[in-house]
């Protein structure tokens, strides 16, 4: 009986208590069971709108304890603040009024996020200039608050821009600001897409069930099993980064730059499966990124709701294109900034925003040279040949152009790919200098006559990175024929490809459930 007392205990505290080591995570075995215990509810409340906002509300706020504990207040905080800024913003006329009610709400939420993840990189950085010893006691990250927090921004700017009207209920600006699925790692949701999701009218079909249950599938696979395994050997390099040849380097920064593709990839497609599944939609989050051919296209792929919130409220208020080539540049650079420092408080991080910068500017400038010398060319041409070419002539011109493009966009992806990988090792090493030290390797000390005992040794570790890159390259239509065929299975047949993904998670994993690399934003 005693010992029945304690699994119970034990199970209670698994369950329903915060944990620091532990925070929930969409992975795991606890949020399925408690995910299947909420949909339940779920399922029975959600033709009343009140009841299942206050539901939906509740469920997350608890999933958010779970990651964060006591900092649930924050997120309250959150929508409580913001909630009432944005009503006031709407009220008042004055448009002076309206501005100074939107610089508290933005400074109130930088401050917030100032604090809790850079007070201790300014502090240090402080001491370091000025030979102090100033000491603090640690400060806890709060999960997901750069996510909600940049959130909250758009919402009160939207408001003060009136491309939407404030929302009037407090309960559905709350939904909103901490919809669970989203929560903790993005995809960043613009207001004026989600809130009038709120209450509209909800209906599930098959289809939609089975394309939910496939986001989710697909989510995890990339996540636990593509990502958590590339991971293994990943971290095991980046531990000792002098024990390593130049080789094992390279494969490294090959592997980090699948696995952190997989898994915050993974992650938003957990989180669109989640939401198809109670009759909401996300925005999509990536779009096969390592296609890009230029740096620009990277970031129009790449964690696309993250890039476009940097366009539309750092890029275009700083004037964006629209004040000469100068201005449009340091934009660039100063937004990229803002990005890597987002990211992390670390140098590495303002490094890693501010290459991405330069490598923005680089290809506006090649735009603007390549496209002059086109223009010039033309001019030239249109003075020289009046006369009609011949068929032949057109015919060799427009082939030798096709395959001008087509080297161009080759170059062009194998220079974007390898740019981006490269500063990957930046975002994944222990530091700035570890990070040089691994670069270095890579570009001095490789021998491709490992290529064949690699393969010997770890050869799992290579067909995982084959997988991700088949899971990443694959066409849109693919997945879409996929997804159909998955939805249109009896639901024994997808509980059986559950299963086998659970068994080769089991499989696979080195040690317990992983949390997601974006967790640390």
């Amino acid at each position: 009986m005693i010992e029945l007392e304690r699994l119970l205990h034990h199970l209670l505290n698994q369950f329903l208590v915060y944990t620091q080591n532990a925070p929930l995570l969409f992975n795991s075995g606890i949020f399925l069971v408690l995910f299947l215990i909420f949909y339940g509810g779920y399922i029975l409340l959600y033709k009343n709108d009140l009841l299942r906002i206050v539901y939906v509300i509740a469920f997350s706020f608890f999933f958010y304890y779970k990651s964060s504990g006591g900092f649930v207040f924050l997120l309250g905080f959150s929508a409580l603040f913001n909630y009432l800024s944005g009503f006031l913003i709407d009220s008042f006329q004055l448009k002076r009024n309206r501005k100074i009610i939107l610089w508290i709400s933005i400074l109130v939420n930088v401050a917030l996020l100032f604090y809790f993840k850079y007070t201790f990189f300014f502090l240090k950085n402080w001491n370091a200039i000025t030979s102090q010893n100033i000491q603090l006691e640690s400060i806890f990250l709060p999960i997901g608050i750069s996510f909600f927090t940049f959130q909250a921004i758009s919402y009160v700017v939207d408001v003060y821009k009136k491309e939407i009207p404030a929302c009037r209920n407090l309960f559905d600006f709350t939904f909103y600001l901490s919809f669970f699925p989203q929560l903790v790692a993005g995809p960043i949701v613009r207001a004026k897409d989600f809130l009038p999701q709120i209450r509209q009218k909800l209906e599930f079909d098959s289809v939609n069930l089975g394309w939910g249950l496939f986001w989710i599938l697909k989510g995890l696979f990339k996540k636990a099993v593509l990502a958590d395994y590339l991971a293994q050997y990943v971290d095991l390099i980046y531990s000792n980064e002098a024990g390593y040849t130049g080789f094992e380097h390279l494969l490294a920064m090959y592997g980090y730059t699948i696995q952190i593709y997989c898994d915050f990839s993974g992650y938003s497609d957990m989180a669109i499966g989640l939401a198809m599944l109670m009759g909401y939609e996300l925005c999509i989050n990536f779009d096969r990124p390592y296609l890009a051919t230029s740096i620009t296209e990277f970031w129009r792929r790449w964690h696309i709701s993250l890039s476009t919130w940097l366009r539309d409220y750092i890029y275009i208020p700083l004037g964006g294109n629209r004040h000469g080539i100068l201005r449009m540049y340091l934009a660039l650079m100063a937004t990229m900034l803002i990005g890597g420092f987002w990211h992390g408080a670390d140098w590495k991080f303002v490094f890693w925003g501010a290459m991405h910068g330069v490598g923005l500017v680089v290809h506006k400038l090649y735009l603007t040279l390549i496209l002059e010398f086109k223009k010039n060319n033309l001019d030239d041409y249109n003075i020289n040949n009046n006369q009609k070419i011949g068929f032949l002539k057109k015919t060799i011109l427009s082939t030798s152009d096709n395959l001008f493009n087509s080297l161009k966009n080759s170059i062009g992806w194998i220079m974007t790919f390898h740019f981006v990988a490269f500063l990957w090792v930046f975002f994944r090493a222990e530091s700035f200098e570890k990070a040089w030290f691994s670069i270095h390797k890579i570009l001095t000390t490789t021998d491709f006559d490992y290529a064949l005992p690699f393969w010997e040794t770890r050869p799992l570790f290579i067909v995982m990175l084959i997988l991700g890159l088949v899971a990443h390259f694959s066409s849109k239509l693919s997945y879409q024929n996929l997804g159909n065929y998955f939805a249109s299975l009896p639901f024994w047949a997808k509980a059986v490809c559950y299963l086998i993904v659970v068994q080769i998670i089991l499989q696979t994993q080195s040690e317990g459930v992983q949390p997601f690399i974006y967790f640390q934003f």
